[in-house]
């Protein structure tokens, strides 16, 4: 709803924007829940009894309560001169501001609403990623499988050159296996003196 053309209020969100000065004002339930009570009964008498039943559910400090809570929607609302919120004595209270309905101003999420949740996700779904690859290591077997496959390569390469024999596990006998750590040593030395 809007109040006297200026203040949108929004109950679900508790918040009052000033249109004219554009400050936004965030509220405490129970104050929006009076001001949305008194605003239902417009132009009408609401007695500080009923007040206090609906707002504060007859707590014994709750007279007290609803005084603080008139004073801050006067200046809330900007009404020093007590017009738009009336103190009728001895019986309770009179809202006389016009009210209209939102015209569907519908408020853009804040920066913060709609980015961080989204950067917080790529960040977990990051450090999945890394976790995962990080787990398993630049190979992708075992350091076992790792050394076996080798030797399977310097025994092919062994083979080319001189003809090399596996035993059933696939691995070199212990002179060809020698011969092989030699080429392989060799192909290393190769390499780093390119």
């Amino acid at each position: 709803m809007v109040i006297n053309n200026r203040f949108e209020v929004d109950p679900v969100r508790n918040e009052v924007t000033d249109r004219r000065t554009g400050k936004l004002n965030h509220v405490e339930p129970r104050l929006m829940k009076l001001l949305s009570l008194l605003a239902d009964h417009k132009g009408k008498a609401v007695s500080r009894k009923m007040i206090v039943k609906e707002i504060w559910n007859d707590y014994p400090g709750g007279d007290e309560g609803l005084n603080q809570a008139i004073s801050v929607l006067r200046k809330l609302l900007d009404d020093s001169g007590r017009m738009m919120i009336e103190t009728i004595p001895k019986t309770g209270y009179c809202f006389h501001g016009s009210i209209s309905p939102d015209q569907v101003t519908h408020k853009k999420k804040s920066f913060n609403a709609v980015y961080i949740p989204a950067a917080l996700l790529l960040l977990l779904i990051i450090a999945v990623v890394l976790g995962y690859y990080g787990y398993r290591g630049p190979d992708k077997f075992p350091r076992e499988q790792s050394v076996k496959s080798e030797d399977m390569r310097a025994a092919g390469e062994a083979d080319r050159k001189g003809g090399a024999t596996t035993d059933s596990a696939g691995r070199l006998d212990s002179k060809q296996s020698r011969k092989a750590e030699d080429l392989r040593a060799a192909g290393e030395a190769d390499r780093k003196g390119k």
